[in-house]
């Protein structure tokens, strides 16, 4: 029998996109951004400083200095039950959760319980520790998720991790976020913005600062064009109009050195 002739073009898929005629701009109004930082560098005071924030203060007394609508929380379910609220809310506009680094504890605490340990890095037979980091992991990616799909500017506020040297100085990890395992730089690679919030002597007083210029020493960085290399000068007053003028007039507030 004759060989039939065997069809060469390639099964339908779906239709490309074109390219985009320009990029995004202006002032993000949803997101997610990050302000790291060591304690007491001025990182609530800036994002509960944003236009309609609400803050989920974990860490107790953490806010009681701050202005702003400030809920302290003391448990995990008491944070499920108002995030879940708060991001409902239609006159909040910014969620600001104070600081991931107790959330992370509470999430290892929880987990940990719930496999009759003290904690998640106790051994017990019977018990895969591989599978208990691996449900911490599924936890966090299901609250990035959650926090992305709000539709709202989400600020995450955590705690600076030191960045490590060897014996020559030479960089062998860069600072970041003080989370366990990789989940610090899977958080950051969700980030639309992740700024350092620092401050320094200057004169007789003290100036606060926040820079998104990312560096060896740090995974700084924002994929908002306006934010990029940018050091801001924080007033005391009302941090987030340092934010605000970037996106103002072309104005470009810069400052300091991290």
């Amino acid at each position: 029998m004759p060989s039939e002739k065997q069809s060469t073009s390639a099964p339908p898929g779906p239709a490309l996109v074109p390219a985009r005629p320009k990029m995004k701009k202006g002032e993000p109004k949803e997101g997610l951004m990050i302000l790291v930082g060591q304690p007491k560098s001025g990182k609530t005071s800036l994002a509960a400083s944003f236009p309609d924030s609400y803050v989920l203060e974990l860490e107790p007394g953490g806010g009681d200095r701050v202005a702003g609508r400030i809920h302290d929380i003391t448990n995990l379910s008491q944070f499920r039950d108002v995030l879940k609220t708060a991001v409902a809310e239609p006159s909040i506009k910014t969620v600001v959760v104070d600081s991931v680094d107790v959330l992370s504890d509470w999430m290892e605490e929880e987990i940990a319980r719930s496999r009759g340990l003290e904690t998640i890095t106790e051994r017990k037979q019977g018990v895969d520790g591989f599978e208990l980091w691996g449900e911490y992991r599924r936890r966090i990616e299901a609250l990035v998720g959650f926090l992305k799909a709000a539709k709202k500017l989400i600020i995450l506020i955590a705690h600076c991790k030191e960045p490590k040297l060897d014996a020559g100085g030479n960089l062998v990890s860069p600072a970041g976020i003080n989370m366990p395992g990789k989940a610090g730089s899977f958080l950051a690679a969700q980030a639309d913005m992740i700024g350092y919030v620092y401050k320094k002597p200057l004169g007789s007083g003290t100036a606060y600062f926040v820079t998104f210029q990312g560096g060896p020493l740090g995974t700084w960085g924002s994929r908002v064009d306006e934010l990029n290399d940018k050091t801001l000068v924080l007033p005391r007053d009302v941090p987030y109009t340092a934010f605000e003028a970037v996106f103002k007039n072309g104005s470009k507030p810069t400052g300091g050195k991290s």
